[in-house]
């Protein structure tokens, strides 16, 4: 019998690869993409067992559809795998950064995956009547428990993800539904590339050099930062374990990040993160 598995954000990435690892072992994808003419290669490679969905995740009505395509689709059978995926990274100094855009940040990695999860709950399994069982994957990130100046924007909405499904899995105990957190630190993927600035918002304040320099300082973390696959082949692993974890670090020296996300005191980590930023200004 074919399982089925629903990936967001397939155009790229962790996406892409994670999209890219069910299918080679036999799963129909579902794979989340704005425009259709970014999922042409799984549509190539895979015409019987993948099937694009198209919508910006932050219009509703579109995941309305988008679900029912789903139902339709695999009708009582049930969900193995939802892996939230697509989100966005935004940085700048909270002393100026525009609400708006704040706003824009948590649309997308916060209140987007909790409404697709919401929809998708009960063909996961979620109620006391489903034969099946799925697990549930969310992107989150090591920024998600660490806060580096300047990324006060993308850790607060990692952040708000955190808490959110760790409320989740502990209500899904109810159904015997796993929920795990997947938090990458540096990872080669495209979602840094996209959030470098092509003007500088912050010019005439204290942050317009650094703000400048950032761009070099995320090309410097794209260098040391694990392939994608590092992630994909994980979360395959995860998916195949009868007991997984609640959360689990993907990064290049796991247990520095462990040690700062966990144990080090803030102004441990202050001091640390301030001259990693003094580094940055002088360069």
């Amino acid at each position: 019998m074919i399982k089925y598995a629903v990936v967001t954000g397939v155009s790229s990435g962790i996406g892409k690869a994670t999209a890219q690892k069910f299918l080679e072992k036999g799963f129909f994808v579902f794979g989340s993409v704005r425009k259709r003419e970014d999922a042409q290669e799984f549509e190539q490679n895979f015409p019987e067992t993948f099937q694009t969905l198209v919508f910006d995740t932050t219009d509703y009505s579109a995941v309305d559809q988008a679900v029912q395509q789903i139902e339709e689709r695999i009708g009582k059978q049930g969900l193995s795998v939802l892996v939230n995926n697509a989100g966005v990274a935004k940085y700048g100094p909270i002393q100026y950064v525009d609400i708006e855009e704040l706003r824009n940040q948590f649309e997308i990695n916060v209140f987007a995956p909790i409404y697709f999860t919401q929809k998708l709950l009960p063909l996961l399994g979620a109620s006391k009547e489903a034969k099946w069982k799925g697990k549930l994957f969310m992107i989150s990130s090591t920024a998600g428990v660490m806060t580096r100046p300047m990324l006060g924007p993308y850790s607060a909405s990692k952040h708000a993800i955190e808490a959110v499904f760790d409320a989740l899995r502990r209500e899904m105990m109810l159904y015997e539904l796993d929920v795990i957190i997947i938090e990458p630190g540096p990872i080669k993927t495209e979602i840094w590339g996209k959030a470098k600035s092509k003007e500088n918002p912050y010019v005439g304040t204290d942050y317009e050099l650094i703000f400048e320099k950032l761009d070099e300082a995320v090309n410097e973390i794209e260098k040391v930062g694990l392939p994608v696959e590092a992630v994909s082949n994980k979360i395959w692993e995860i998916y195949k374990s009868p007991k997984p974890k609640t959360r689990y670090v993907i990064a290049p020296k796991k247990l520095f990040f462990k040690a700062a996300m966990y144990l080090l005191p803030d102004k441990t980590l202050d001091k640390i993160f301030f001259k990693d930023l003094k580094k940055i200004m002088n360069k």
